[in-house]
């Protein structure tokens, strides 16, 4: 395991790292959001470790392209081009971003996130229950596919996580940016979504990942994750 520490020193990482920051800084009304950091993460999963209220989500939106930064420069999969940053990443677990409607069958969300993936000229297909296997086979491995006529409210923690995960990944990103991990109160859930996260950086998709529990970054132990601790 390899950690890296935020700091307020050094010099910025080679572009070819997933995650360079240096000196990067997002402040609001009353000072200082997180930063300035300067830390960097060549891995295949990168743990952002820190307590709720110290900045983690903000981070991750500023890595994943969907926050600017006030100061200093936050470089993702080589760019500091947000444009281009928001089409390589999927964000996931941002409540304010990708909640489930609670009321929305698994089928409904599938083909609503499948039509935003699509070129414009494509049209949507139906959604069958074959269909929404092979899509979100990614996300589930040979863990069973929720019915398609479940309800989000229905799911259960792990099923809601990966699906979550699944419905990203339609949009085919090179890198997952995930906030509240450590909202999977059950270890054997969390168990269940890091050996899929896992099992997605062989297949060349890499992760960030927030939480304020260190035992997390014990369950990519196998793969040496970078460690950024606020």
């Amino acid at each position: 395991m390899t950690t890296l520490h935020a700091t307020r020193q050094g010099a910025p990482a080679a572009s070819t790292a997933v995650v360079a920051l240096s000196a990067a800084r997002v402040d609001g009304a009353r000072g200082a959001v997180f930063g300035p950091i300067t830390a960097a993460s060549d891995r295949p999963i990168t743990v952002v470790h820190g307590p709720r209220g110290s900045g983690r989500t903000s981070l991750l939106l500023a890595i994943a392209g969907r926050m600017r930064l006030s100061s200093g420069e936050c470089r993702t999969l080589g760019t500091t081009s947000l444009g281009e940053v928001r089409r390589r990443t999927g964000v996931a677990g941002f409540d304010a971003i990708d909640a489930l409607e609670p009321a929305v069958t698994v089928g409904d969300l599938v083909r609503e996130r499948l039509s935003w993936a699509l070129p414009w000229y494509r049209r949507t297909p139906r959604i069958t229950a074959e269909l929404a296997a092979d899509l979100l086979e990614p996300a589930f491995g040979q863990r069973p596919i929720p019915d398609l006529a479940t309800n989000g409210y229905d799911l259960e923690p792990a099923a809601e996580q990966l699906l979550r995960i699944g419905l990203a990944l339609l949009e085919e990103p090179e890198l997952l940016v995930i906030d509240d991990f450590d909202a999977l109160r059950d270890p054997a859930d969390r168990d269940i979504v890091a050996a899929r996260l896992a099992e997605l950086s062989r297949r060349g998709v890499r992760s960030v990942i927030a939480t304020s529990d260190p035992g997390d970054i014990e369950r990519f132990a196998e793969l040496a994750p970078a460690v950024i601790a606020l």
